[in-house]
């Protein structure tokens, strides 16, 4: 039988930087060495090494990076005290003058009377609601009060807050006192066309000009017809059964036209 040279597979050790061969037999020798181990033992302390420097070059960016912040705030409010001293050296500043019983701009060389809102100053030197100084450095544009929690726009925009939206409807909820209404309820009935010179006439809930409501002349005239007829027809008395079927109708007309008349706001 005829045999075939088979070569052996090796494998590279990362620590050592050699090729050994690939069997457990080697493998183990090769592991149990002194050189193999301080290897490991080497490759282990510079990672860890590295691992403190990385983070010690972190710290320190961080340290760096907050001073850098820092110094930038304190330049920032620098810049903006030179700004405001600036502004204040362009525009002036209004001191009270004892003397005078005015306020006064050395800058401009203006007083400003705070009773009648009227400066005095200027070539020739005359009282005037119109001073020849800049807007920005006039004393109520530098003095403007800032609203604060009390003063009359916040009260105003508070008070539009909490008014309710125009055409919002507010629904009644159990075991309160409020009652449903229609959106239109405060409208007004006077608002709605009219017919025959009764207003809201179509819907037939308006007034007539002799007082009461259309409907309420309408089922009276019915009555009326409903009585004439029953007297005509010998003044016969109707039963109780009847009796009660026109109560019950009465009820319930009663209980439609106020139904309609709350839907167009007539009541």
């Amino acid at each position: 039988m005829t045999e075939f040279w088979v070569s052996q597979a090796n494998k590279w050790c990362d620590y050592c930087k050699c090729w050994l061969k690939d069997t457990t037999q080697a493998w183990a020798v090769h592991e149990r060495g002194t050189g193999h181990q301080e290897n490991v033992a080497r490759k282990l302390r510079e990672m860890r090494q590295t691992a403190d420097r990385e983070k010690r070059d972190q710290e320190q960016l961080t340290t760096a990076m907050q001073r850098v912040e820092q110094e930038a705030k304190k330049r920032y409010a620098a810049d903006l005290k030179e700004e405001e001293a600036a502004k204040k050296a362009r525009l002036g500043e209004w001191v009270w003058n004892a003397e005078a019983g005015y306020f006064y701009n050395a800058v401009h060389r203006w007083y400003y009377d705070t009773t009648s809102g009227m400066y005095y100053g200027g070539d020739p030197i005359e009282w005037t609601d119109k001073p020849s100084l800049p807007r920005e450095a006039r004393y109520e544009v530098i003095n403007k009060p800032q609203p604060g929690p009390g003063s009359a726009a916040a009260a105003a925009a508070a008070a539009a807050r909490r008014r309710p939206a125009a055409g919002a409807q507010q629904y009644a909820v159990a075991g309160s006192r409020m009652v449903n209404k229609h959106p239109l309820s405060e409208v007004g009935g006077y608002q709605l066309h009219s017919i025959k010179g009764a207003v809201g006439g179509a819907k037939g809930v308006g007034s007539m000009a002799g007082g009461g409501t259309k409907a309420a002349a309408t089922a009276a005239d019915a009555d009326g017809k409903r009585k004439r007829v029953g007297a005509a027809g010998g003044g016969k008395e109707l039963s109780k059964e009847e009796q009660e079927f026109l109560a019950r109708r009465e009820a319930a007309r009663q209980r439609v036209q106020q139904r309609t008349s709350a839907t167009f706001g007539l009541v």
